[in-house]
This record gives C-alpha cells, sequence and structure tokens, in this order.
C-alpha cells in the first residue's frame, strides 16, 4: 500500500482521502461509544462557542474529524516536503499523519485536541521560514498568534509556547524585539477573544475556562491498567519508543539545517507530551497535539528501510492493529 505513496504527484490526495476514511471506519460507519450532550473535557472558548453542539450528534463530529484529519494531513505533507525533511517528496507524511490521529480509539471524534492540531504544521512552517532570514518578525508574530488561538479551542496548547521560543532560538539569532513581538502575538489573540466575551458580559468566563485550573499534577494511581487500556495505548507507546530511539538517524548525514529542523520536531514533541502530565485531569486525545511531528518521525522511519517488501508488511500490520482496536470491543460484545 505505502507504493501508492511514493510519489509526489497532487492525485495522490485522493488515495490519501481514502485511507484517512478507512482509519475513521468504526466512527463513519456509526459505531461510537461517546454520549450525546457530553461535551469533550477540556473544550476551550472557541471551541464552545463553535463546536458544543456536535455533543448531540457524534456522527456529524465523526464527520468533520475525518475531513480535519485529511486537512492537517495535507499541511504535514506539504510542511516535509517544502523543507526536504525526508529528502524525497513524498506522500509519506501525511499518511503516517493519519496512521498516528487514528491509533486510539478516543482520538477519532472532533476533539479540542484535535482542532488545536491543526495550528501545529502552521506554527512549524513559521519556525522553520525563520532560518537564515535577516528579518522575521512578522514569522515570529504568527507563530505565537496561531499557538494562541490553538489554546482559544485547547488551553493546554498554549504550552507549546516554550518550543516555539525555543525553536526560534535554535534556529536563529532570536532577538529582544523579536521576543516582545512574540508576546505581542499571544496578547493580541487573547485581548481578541476576550474582547468578545466582554462584549457579551462573558468577561469572567473566558478567563476562568482559559487560565483556571490550566494546571496540576496528573494522578497516575487513578489510572486503571486492564487488557483493554493496554490494547488502547500499545500503539502510541510503541511510537514513542521508535521516535524516543532513533534521533541519530534522523539526523545522521544530515544537512545543519535539517538537524535543526528535526530538533524542533523534538521540541514541540516532547513538550507537548509533558503537557499531559501537569493537568490534573487531561484526557487522551490530547495526544493529538503529538501527531504532525510523529506523523514525520513515522514517515522517516519508513523511508530509511532498505527492503520496501517490509516497510509494506510493518505498515499493513499497524494499519490492521489500528481497525482492529476500533472494533475491538464490538467484537467483544458479540
Amino acid at each position: 500500500m505505502l507504493a501508492l505513496f511514493r510519489n509526489n504527484q497532487f492525485t495522490t490526495a485522493i488515495p490519501l482521502a481514502l485511507y484517512v476514511m478507512l482509519t475513521h471506519a468504526s466512527t463513519l460507519l456509526g459505531y461510537t461509544s461517546v454520549e450525546k450532550g457530553e461535551v469533550p473535557a477540556g473544550a476551550g472558548v472557541l471551541y464552545q462557542m463553535w463546536f458544543a453542539w456536535l455533543a448531540d450528534y457524534p456522527y456529524w463530529s465523526s464527520l468533520l474529524a475525518v475531513v480535519l484529519v485529511f486537512a492537517q494531513a495535507m499541511l504535514v505533507n506539504m510542511l516535509a516536503d517544502e523543507f526536504r525533511l525526508l529528502g524525497d517528496r513524498t506522500w509519506l507524511p501525511g499518511v503516517f499523519y493519519a496512521l498516528a490521529a487514528a491509533c486510539q480509539p478516543d482520538f477519532l471524534l472532533l476533539t479540542p485536541p484535535l482542532i488545536a492540531a491543526t495550528f501545529v504544521p502552521m506554527i512549524l512552517r513559521r519556525i522553520f521560514k525563520a532560518y537564515n532570514q535577516p528579518k522575521a518578525t512578522s514569522l515570529v508574530f504568527d507563530a505565537a498568534f496561531w499557538t494562541t488561538v490553538a489554546a482559544l479551542f485547547y488551553p493546554p496548547a498554549i504550552f507549546l509556547l516554550i518550543p516555539v521560543y525555543l525553536g526560534f532560538t535554535l534556529i536563529r539569532s532570536y532577538t529582544f524585539r523579536e521576543q516582545v513581538v512574540s508576546v505581542t502575538g499571544v496578547l493580541t489573540a487573547l485581548f481578541l477573544c476576550w474582547l468578545w466575551y466582554f462584549w457579551t458580559d462573558r468577561g469572567m468566563d473566558f478567563w476562568q475556562v482559559q487560565f483556571v485550573d490550566l494546571a496540576g499534577l496528573y494522578g497516575f494511581d487513578d489510572w486503571k491498567i486492564n487488557s483493554k487500556t493496554g490494547l488502547k495505548w500499545l500503539l502510541p507507546t510503541l511510537f514513542c519508543l521508535v521516535i524516543l530511539l532513533n534521533y541519530g538517524n534522523y539526523v545522521f548525514r544530515k544537512l545543519i539545517q535539517i538537524q535543526k529542523y528535526v530538533n524542533v520536531l523534538y521540541l514541540v514533541w516532547f513538550v507537548g507530551g509533558l503537557a499531559f502530565v501537569i493537568q490534573e485531569d487531561p484526557f487522551a486525545p490530547h495526544f493529538m497535539l503529538l501527531a504532525a511531528p510523529t506523523g514525520v518521525f513515522l514517515a522517516m522511519s519508513f523511508s530509511t528501510f532498505r527492503k520496501r517488501s517490509l516497510a509494506e508488511l510493518f505498515h499493513l500490520v499497524l494499519l490492521g492493529y489500528v481497525i482492529f482496536i476500533q472494533f475491538f470491543k464490538l467484537a467483544a460484545q458479540g
């Protein structure tokens, strides 16, 4: 199947769309475990304003999730192609983004982290474009602004400002003036959204939703580990191990520019994961914030296989497991 995506033809977007639909098969067929009227945890002010109605329509939530994941896969693929992260231009980053975005059943609906994940490749593109740029004021502002917009959909995404700051420091000389511009981008996004809430006499609600109880400490003692939990988290754990153990391969014999891009991806991946454990009540879809770098890293790993037949086999095993875990509960009930 991967052979379909080892090219740079635009028409390959059609097989990619079908691939996204396949990885979301269970929800598209109406098999969801979400109760109607249940707004996802961690919803920011913009999600509550624009998407809270989806709580009563799980099927529409799943359908919009498919459309959004496809759009995100396209963005990730364009990011990898534009900055030659894999060397050759292929559709593998988009494919593995779609796989990472469906590797856990809880990822399949339109949740606040899924919407926030849309902005991650956009933010990464701003950081990457700043490499060797004499003037990057607009890029710095945009990166900070869109990171804050992501947080307005999913408040914990605000922690991504850390890799944004460190990323610009790594990519170029990050001047004090540009740091001030970055802060301006954050405040602009917050102010514009707060102004609307203030205009509708809900100014305090804005701060309550976005910042109160944002940080805490996850109580791992409350996490029940059983066979179902193990099956759900098997692939995300496997992906994490692959990424952690392959840093050397990702930067080996690469240009300094590409090495810096890889380091920025690791910063986003690491801080996004760390943000999970500094919340009092996190939930699984949070890891969608890591999906963009995960998709790129997996594409890098599979593109280095000497035997393409072996890569095909491993991919089919992963894809089969993704589909199996979505229908596991249904099969157990049958």
